[in-house]
C-alpha cells in the first residue's frame, strides 16, 4: 500500500515521446480544463462591459447582504481594508478579489452588484478542477469533466468559503503522500503549507480553520498506510518547518496590519469564528433537515459501498479505505457551520464538502459498469436535489438581456447609480445621501445603525466603526472593537433606522438588544436632526450630550438566584417586581448562562425575555448571550420601534408614547431545533431597571 499513490502518480505522467507530440498528448489528458473555461464564460458579465447597462434589484431587497456586499467595494476603493481598518468575517484576499473588477473599470453599485461574486466565484471553479484533479488523476478525463461541471452549476455554494476547505484537504493530501514516496521534502512541504493557511486565513477567519484542520484530517490516511520510522520523521520535520515558517507569516502579516508583534489580525479572527456559534444561531427548517440528512446517509452510503468493493491491487486514492475514513470525518466536520445557522442557503454551503467527496468517491471506480452507474446516480441526484444557489442566477443576469441592453428601469423601478431599485427605497436612498453629503465632507465618515452601510456608498462616505455591521457585535469584546473604530473616526453625520421595515431584527433578536453598548454610544454621540420617510432618523454629532447624560439604575427586586433549566422548553419566573414610580427607560439585566462542553459541538437555545405590563399586554424579547460567561443584556421593554424618540436634542420628547409599567419578568428557554443544547441552569445574578436623563 505505501507504493500505490506512486504508482498511480507515474502511471499518470505521459510516455516519454518526440516534441511534436508532447502538445496533443497533454491536450488530450487535459481537455477536461474546458469544463473550467465553460464555467468562466457562463458567469462573465457581459453586460458590465456595455455602457449604459443598469443593474435590477429584486423587489424584495436584502439591506443586509447587499450592504456588506457593495460596503467590501466601496471601503476597499477608499482604502480601508478589512483585518486592518475593519473586522469582518471575511479577510482582506477576499475584499481584494470582490472589488476588483470596479476598482480596475469603474465603481457604482451596478457594477459592484454585476461583479461582487465573480472573481472568488472563478477561484472556486479553478479550485474545484483541481481538487478533482488531485484526487482523480488516473480518471479518464471526461470523467473529471462530468464531475467539475455537476459540482459548479448544481451544488457550488453562494458561501464561497466550504469550496475551499476541499481543496486544502486534497492539497494537504498530495503533499503527504510525497513525504511519504520520498517525492516532496519536509521543510518544502511545511512552508507551502504554512503557506496555504495564512492565505486561508486572509480570505476568511472561517476558511483559515478549515485549512488547519484539513492539514491534520489528511494526515491521518497516509500515517495509517505508511507506519514506518522514517516517515514519521519526515511528519516531524515537515511540521516543525510548519510551525517555525507560520510565526515568519504571522509577523509579516502583523506588520502590514499594524505592527510585527501586534497580533489584533488573528485575535480578531478568531474572535469572529469563536462567536458564530452563540451569535448567529438560527433553527433549522424541515426541508433544511430533510438535506442535511440525506447528504449525510447518501455520503455515508457510497463511502460504505465504496469501501466493499475496492480491490487491494487498484491503484485509485479515492478507494483507499484509510481515505476514505478520513475524507468522511472531515466531510461530517464541515458540516458544523449549518448546524449552526441552519437556513436552507448556509446548509447548502456546509453539505458541499461531503458532495464533493462523494462525487469524488463514485467516480473512482475502474470498471466501466461501475462507471455507467455512478454517472447515472450523479447526474440524477444533482438534477433532483442540486439547489443551483449561485450559477444559475448568474447566467440569467448576465445574458438573458445580452441581445436587448437594459438602458432603462422597468414600470415601477427608478434608477440610483446604474441601479434600477424599486421607486420608494431610491427615494430614501436619494434622501438620505442628500443629508449625509450635506453634513458630512467628501473625506468624512458617517455612523450607521445598526447595519445599512448602503447608505455609505449612495452617499460616498465611509461608514465608521471596527466592525463591518453591527450583527456580529455582540459581547463585550466586540463591541470595544467596534466602537474603538466609532472613535477613531469620528463621524459628524449618521442614520439610525428602529427595528421595522427597513430594519429587520436578525433572528428575532432586537437590533438594541443584540448591540446594546454600540447603541448606548451612539445615543450619547448624537441627536436627530430630521426625520425621513420610513422612519429613517438622520443623526447630528453632538458630543456634548456625552457630559451631559446620566443614568440611574434600581434593582427590580427580582428573585436573584441560578435556576435550574430541568426540561429542554422551560419557563423561569423572576417573581414580581418592583417597577419605578418615576418610571425607566430600560430593563438590565445580569446573567450567567450555564452549559455543556456539547454547546460548542451543537449551539445553544433561544433565550427569551417574557415583560407582563400593567395593562395586561407581553413582549417577548429573544436575546443572544456566550454561553457560562456573565454578561449584561439590556431590554428596551417596550415597542422597539419607539427608541428613535431618544436621540431627541429635548428629553420632554423622549417618552411620548404609551410605556405602561413593567410587573413581571419571566426567561423562558426554548430550543432552537433538535440540535439545540438545553442550558444546565441561569444564573441570575442582577435585575435593574435604567433611566436615563440629560441634564442642561
Amino acid at each position: 500500500m505505501a507504493k500505490l499513490d506512486e504508482v498511480a502518480t507515474q502511471a499518470d505522467l505521459p510516455a516519454p515521446q518526440p516534441p511534436a507530440k508532447l502538445r496533443p498528448s497533454w491536450l488530450r489528458r487535459r481537455w477536461d480544463l474546458i469544463a473550467v473555461v465553460l464555467l468562466l464564460l457562463a458567469s462573465f458579465p457581459v453586460q458590465w462591459l456595455l455602457p449604459g447597462s443598469l443593474y435590477v434589484s429584486p423587489a424584495g431587497i436584502n439591506l443586509i447582504d447587499d450592504s456588506w456586499h457593495l460596503d467590501t467595494s466601496f471601503k476597499a476603493s477608499r482604502g480601508l481594508w478589512f483585518g486592518r481598518d475593519v473586522v469582518f468575517t471575511y479577510g482582506p484576499l477576499f475584499q481584494w478579489l470582490a472589488s476588483a473588477p470596479v476598482r480596475w473599470k469603474s465603481l457604482s453599485m451596478g457594477a459592484i452588484y454585476a461583479t461582487c461574486t465573480l472573481l472568488p466565484m472563478w477561484c472556486t471553479f479553478l479550485a474545484g478542477y483541481l481538487t478533482v484533479l488531485l484526487l482523480l488523476p488516473e480518471q479518464p478525463a471526461w470523467e473529471r469533466f462530468v464531475l467539475v461541471l455537476l459540482l459548479s452549476v448544481f451544488w457550488l455554494p453562494w458561501e464561497q468559503r466550504t469550496p475551499f476547505a476541499v481543496f486544502f484537504f486534497a492539497v494537504f493530501l498530495r503533499g503527504w503522500c510525497g513525504l511519504q514516496q520520498q517525492t516532496v521534502r519536509p521543510v518544502l512541504f511545511g512552508i507551502g503549507a504554512a503557506l496555504l493557511c495564512a492565505t486561508a486565513f486572509l480570505y476568511s477567519a472561517d476558511a483559515g480553520v478549515y485549512a488547519a484542520i484539513a492539514l491534520l484530517f489528511s494526515l491521518a490516511p497516509v500515517a495509517w498506510d505508511a507506519r514506518e520510522s522514517g516517515f514519521r520523521r519526515s511528519c516531524i520535520y515537515a511540521m516543525l518547518a510548519f510551525a517555525i515558517f507560520s510565526v515568519v507569516l504571522m509577523i509579516a502579516i502583523n506588520a502590514f496590519i499594524a505592527g510585527p508583534f501586534d497580533f489584533r489580525f488573528w485575535k480578531n479572527s478568531l474572535a469572529i469564528v469563536a462567536s458564530y456559534r452563540w451569535i448567529e444561531p438560527a433553527s433549522m427548517s424541515k426541508i433544511g433537515k430533510k438535506y442535511l440528512v440525506v447528504a449525510t446517509l447518501v455520503g455515508a452510503t457510497v463511502f460504505l459501498l465504496r469501501w466493499i468493493t475496492a480491490r487491494r491491487n487498484q491503484l485509485s486514492l479515492a478507494s483507499r479505505s484509510s481515505f476514505l475514513l478520513s475524507a468522511f470525518l472531515f466531510a461530517l466536520f464541515a458540516m458544523q457551520s449549518g448546524l449552526v445557522r441552519s437556513y436552507l442557503g448556509h446548509i447548502v454551503g456546509a453539505v458541499y464538502v461531503m458532495v464533493f467527496l462523494t462525487g469524488v468517491v463514485l467516480f473512482s471506480f475502474a470498471s466501466r459498469a461501475g462507471t455507467v452507474l455512478a454517472l447515472l446516480f450523479a447526474v440524477t441526484g444533482s438534477w433532483f436535489l442540486g439547489q443551483d444557489p449561485l450559477l444559475w442566477p448568474a447566467i440569467q443576469q448576465n445574458y438573458v438581456h445580452l441581445g436587448d441592453r437594459l438602458t432603462e428601469c422597468p414600470r415601477g423601478f427608478r434608477e440610483f447609480d446604474r441601479v434600477c431599485y424599486p421607486a420608494e427605497f431610491t427615494g430614501i436612498l436619494q434622501d438620505t445621501a442628500a443629508y449625509l453629503q450635506q453634513h458630512s465632507g467628501p473625506p468624512d465618515f458617517i455612523a450607521i445603525f445598526p447595519y445599512q452601510t448602503i447608505f455609505g456608498i449612495a452617499s460616498r462616505r465611509s461608514v465608521a466603526g471596527g466592525v463591518m455591521q453591527s450583527y456580529l457585535v455582540s459581547g463585550a469584546y466586540l463591541s470595544q472593537l467596534d466602537i474603538a473604530g466609532l472613535e477613531r473616526a469620528p463621524a459628524p453625520a449618521g442614520v439610525f433606522i428602529p427595528d421595522g421595515d427597513l430594519s429587520l431584527p436578525i433572528d428575532g433578536v432586537p437590533n438594541f438588544t443584540r448591540s446594546s453598548e454600540v447603541w448606548l454610544w451612539m445615543f450619547r454621540h448624537y441627536r436627530e436632526e430630521r426625520e425621513l420617510p420610513r422612519r429613517v432618523f438622520c443623526l447630528q454629532r453632538d458630543d456634548s450630550r456625552a457630559a451631559r447624560i446620566t443614568s440611574q439604575s434600581r434593582p427590580l427586586n427580582a428573585v436573584l438566584q441560578s435556576y435550574p433549566v430541568r426540561r429542554r422548553s422551560s419557563v423561569l419566573d423572576l417573581g414580581d417586581i418592583v417597577w419605578p414610580a418615576d418610571g425607566a427607560d430600560f430593563v438590565r439585566l445580569r446573567i450567567k448562562v450555564h452549559y455543556s462542553l456539547w454547546w460548542k459541538v451543537r449551539k445553544p437555545s433561544r433565550l427569551v425575555l417574557e415583560i407582563e405590563h400593567s395593562d395586561g399586554s407581553l413582549e417577548q424579547k429573544p436575546f443572544i448571550v456566550e454561553p457560562n460567561v456573565a454578561s449584561e443584556v439590556w431590554f428596551y421593554p417596550w415597542d422597539d420601534a419607539e427608541l428613535a424618540s431618544l436621540f431627541a436634542a429635548d428629553e420632554a420628547q423622549w417618552r411620548t408614547g404609551s410605556r405602561p409599567a413593567v410587573t413581571r419578568l419571566r426567561l423562558r428557554v426554548m430550543p432552537l431545533d433538535w440540535v439545540s443544547v438545553q442550558p444546565d441552569a441561569i444564573e441570575v445574578q442582577s435585575a435593574d431597571a435604567v433611566r436615563v436623563s440629560m441634564n442642561q
